[in-house]
């Protein structure tokens, strides 16, 4: 029997093609499956969601998370964290995260019954070496060519950071005070009674500089947003603030400028002034002559504002008296240690010293 009619044999008979069909649908259903599970898949949305954040590309990045700032964010929210530098460094941090699909209950708030689900997570390491993660949600919007997973972020609120210094003085916000955050200048204070706020994508690392004539945070200070924050919360960003070394100066020189006064009076007891001198013989005129030593001044910060402990110092006379029992001439050299206080006014850029002893 000739091959040929074999293969029309075979070809004709009753199931063949059916077979075939059946084969392909597996084989396409295999692979089907292998580009959803490798490609078409619910991570895909977020490695460009992170990818776009490590380049600085915030509007991207807006895009794909579909980010939005709640109705009742602050006007004067700063948005330094958004784009460019800014971005790029404080995410900087997720060169090598991992981001995998977990089995996790979606948050109520996220949740969206008309559509299929899943929980991301953006695994990384923080500053100290711990492994921490922020969920993210992701929706399965539509198919392509019928068979393709079509993933998106699901809407995601911009984490709203309230920046805390503390102690900070109530005048304060009269200067203006601005803090440096990635290098980006961004208001230390809020307007008001209201905190200065940050905008931040999640996750993200804040590291904010503040440097003030008066006040200092003396170190770089460091925040890590994690969280994914329902719409509208706020987290706190608290932080020390100290007194730099040169309020030390302009205390003392504040004080000695005070005293001036009192050395410019020609008199045994200047008026207003905490010191002076007696005498029962009489005062060549012209003669008498006041000066001080650098005053010792001490201050603390323990409440809501600095304050003066005290202050002392050493005035020191030098004049001519003449004895009114025998007529004689000498000179009188009198020192006279004395302490006083103060109140002191200060904020980061300004500093008075309001005397007590006038």
């Amino acid at each position: 029997m000739p091959k040929t009619s074999g293969i029309r044999s075979v070809v004709q008979r009753p199931g063949f093609w059916g077979i075939i069909i059946a084969g392909v649908l597996v084989v396409a259903g295999v692979v089907i499956t292998l580009l959803n599970s490798l490609i078409y898949n619910a991570e895909s949305a977020v490695e460009d969601y992170v990818e776009a954040l490590r380049a600085g590309e915030g509007e991207t990045a807006l895009a794909l998370s579909q980010g939005y700032l709640s109705e009742d964010a602050p006007a004067s929210i700063s948005t330094v964290l958004l784009d460019g530098d800014g971005l790029a460094a404080s995410t900087a941090f997720l060169e090598d995260a991992e981001i995998v699909a977990v089995d996790a209950d979606v948050p109520e708030s996220y949740r969206d019954d008309e559509l299929t689900q899943q929980v991301v997570e953006i695994r990384y390491t923080d500053a100290e070496d711990n492994t921490r993660a922020t969920s993210l949600v992701v929706d399965n919007v539509s198919t392509s060519w019928l068979f393709f997973n079509e993933w998106e972020m699901h809407p995601m609120p911009l984490q709203q950071v309230e920046l805390a210094p503390e102690p900070m003085p109530a005048d304060a916000t009269a200067d203006a005070p601005v803090a440096q955050v990635h290098g980006q200048s961004t208001p230390l204070l809020g307007e008001g009674d209201e905190p200065a706020t940050l905008a931040a994508f999640a996750p993200s690392l804040i590291e904010l500089e503040y440097q003030g004539t008066y006040l200092e945070a003396t170190a770089p200070q460091h925040y890590a947003v994690t969280d994914l924050l329902a719409a509208g919360a706020s987290a706190e960003f608290s932080f020390d603030v100290e007194l730099t070394p040169a309020v030390d100066e302009a205390i003392t020189q504040e004080v000695q400028q005070q005293l001036e006064r009192c050395t410019e009076q020609t008199v045994l007891k200047p008026a207003g002034c905490p010191f002076g001198y007696e005498t029962a013989n009489r005062v060549v005129p012209n003669s008498v002559s006041w000066s001080l030593d650098v005053p010792d001044v001490e201050y603390s910060w323990n409440g809501s504002e600095p304050e003066i402990d005290w202050i002392m110092a050493t005035a020191v006379l030098d004049a001519q008296e003449i004895d009114i029992g025998s007529g004689e001439q000498s000179a009188t050299e009198y020192e006279e240690v004395f302490e006083m206080s103060a109140d002191l006014e200060l904020t980061p850029e300004n500093l008075r010293v309001a005397p007590n002893w006038q």
